[in-house]
């Protein structure tokens, strides 16, 4: 059987952009228009997510709320919302059919699919395993998004490098040394007549946020964006010959990877775990390359996770479905 067109779905999100992204990818990748649940995840179900399948934990802190008439498929993304996810399996009866995506770190086994990067432990009968992180970016018309915002990258000369910029993680700050070789090497860029698209993260230093800021005042070199009214990420990506990344995001490379445009990363931090060991993974796939103040386009397969990990759970919602129809 098809997945019905009348399917509902939630995503359960706590706000937090790069997991919420996700989810809806996924959901949009089959073909379905969630409804975002916005929560505040209990303390005890971020400590302990299995504790979700048990009906007398409550399902959230607070939020949007969680209850019937329960959807036929309920998505979330990262430990802090599997708890939640697990809740609304086990209130619904089994009717929501439970996705994880990103390892929690419990037996994927109370999950009804979890979904995965290669560079996460988790695995299974029921775990899909991906390259990188979900987007929705194939499917959307990222030269009509460069035309919005022509204003800003009509000026510079090309090649045209989007510069994505990210920052300090939890385990770790960036280095007074790092940001001035960042720095130094797009300076190179600007010396060798590309002309830069730049964004920063909220996780980016104040010393780095100044240093970029410095670069766009040069505008016949370089566009900064500031923070300041709308985000023109996706235009920038659209107009892009060549894209350099920082390797602290695991989100902005996955996305880069999924332009078909030249991936360039920067590292502010040293790569250590698992964020490591997807960098060097792509690496081995000729998807991405080293930054180091030179930059040319080059070729590549554009990842698609999104629809590549559809196409592997629709059989299983499928099968879900028709056992929920006996």
């Amino acid at each position: 059987m098809s997945l019905p067109a009348d399917m509902s779905a939630w995503v359960v999100s706590d706000g937090t952009r790069g997991m919420e992204v996700q989810s809806v990818a996924l959901a949009r990748a089959l073909g379905m228009d969630p409804v975002i649940k916005r929560i505040r995840p209990s303390t005890l179900l971020r400590a302990f997510p299995a504790l979700g399948s048990w009906r007398v934990v409550p399902p959230s802190a607070g939020g949007d709320p969680l209850g019937p008439p329960w959807p036929d498929l309920v998505i979330g993304c990262g430990r802090r919302n599997a708890g939640a996810v697990l809740s609304v399996k086990g209130r619904s009866g089994g009717h929501s059919f439970a996705v994880q995506i990103q390892d929690p770190r419990i037996d994927p086994a109370l999950f009804d699919a979890l979904i995965v990067p290669e560079h996460d432990p988790g695995r299974g009968d029921n775990v899909i395993v991906t390259t990188a992180s979900l987007n929705s970016l194939a499917t959307m018309d990222l030269p009509a998004e460069a035309k919005r915002f022509s204003h800003m990258i009509q000026p510079l000369p090309g090649p045209r490098v989007l510069v994505a910029v990210g920052g300090a993680t939890r385990r770790q700050k960036v280095e007074d040394a790092m940001v001035d070789r960042f720095v130094g090497n797009l300076e190179q860029l600007i010396d060798s007549g590309c002309g830069l698209m730049i964004t920063a993260s909220r996780r980016t230093p104040e010393r780095l946020v100044e240093a970029l800021f410095a670069l766009g005042e040069n505008e016949a070199a370089a566009c900064f964006w500031n923070g300041e009214g709308e985000n023109p990420y996706l235009g920038f990506i659209g107009a892009a010959d060549v894209i350099v990344v920082t390797s602290d995001s695991v989100n902005m490379v996955s996305e880069a990877c999924s332009s078909g445009k030249g991936v360039y990363v920067a590292d502010l931090l040293v790569p250590s775990g698992r964020i490591a060991a997807f960098q060097e993974n792509l690496r081995s796939r000729k998807l991405t390359r080293p930054f180091d103040g030179h930059v040319e386009p080059f070729l590549y397969e554009p990842l698609n996770d999104a629809v590549s990990a559809a196409e592997a759970l629709r059989p299983m919602l499928e099968r879900h479905l028709e056992r929920r129809h006996r």
